[in-house]
């Protein structure tokens, strides 16, 4: 039995880093409708932090579902939806609601995360066009061929470059 509370244990501190990052996501998505990258870049490390707890949290919460399984009598590899099967129905009734909290809240942070992603390709995107027309302008030059005529396609070979790259 002690191996079923510490189940819901991990559950609940699962959900709550999920929800945590689900904010942090939601705080992403209006730091970049408003174009305010130094916030952009704190939430970074931010979800960065999340990221790392979520998955030292998924490691401890497979070793208590497979410790929880073995005294169920299922195998070490038994899903959560297998062990609460077997459970009795006091437990039951709190691993269930806090199971369904926890893939709630992962699909809600799985959908924020495509959205974000889908909001920065576009940002990165317009970025990318605004250099290219820079770049065209820098680029254009007029110049006279070997023969002395004028070659207006001819291009110089102006280059710009992030200072981060």
């Amino acid at each position: 039995m002690a191996t079923a509370h510490r189940l819901t244990d991990v559950l609940i501190e699962q959900t709550k880093i999920l929800k945590e990052l689900q904010q942090t996501l939601q705080d992403e998505q209006k730091a970049i409708a408003a174009l305010n990258t130094q916030v952009m870049e704190a939430l970074n490390s931010q979800k960065e932090q999340l990221i790392q707890r979520q998955r030292l949290m998924t490691e401890t919460l497979h070793g208590v579902l497979s410790a929880t399984a073995v005294q169920y009598g299922l195998a070490s590899s038994s899903t959560l939806s297998e062990v609460i099967e077997k459970m009795p129905l006091s437990i039951r009734g709190q691993v269930e609601p806090l199971q369904q909290a926890a893939r709630q809240a992962g699909l809600e942070v799985s959908v924020l995360a495509n959205q974000n992603r889908g909001m920065l390709e576009r940002f990165l995107g317009v970025v990318n066009d605004s250099l290219g027309f820079i770049l065209r302008i820098l680029n254009t030059s007029n110049t006279y061929g070997v023969r002395g005529t004028y070659l207006s396609n001819a291009q110089s070979g102006a280059v710009m470059v992030s200072k981060e790259a």
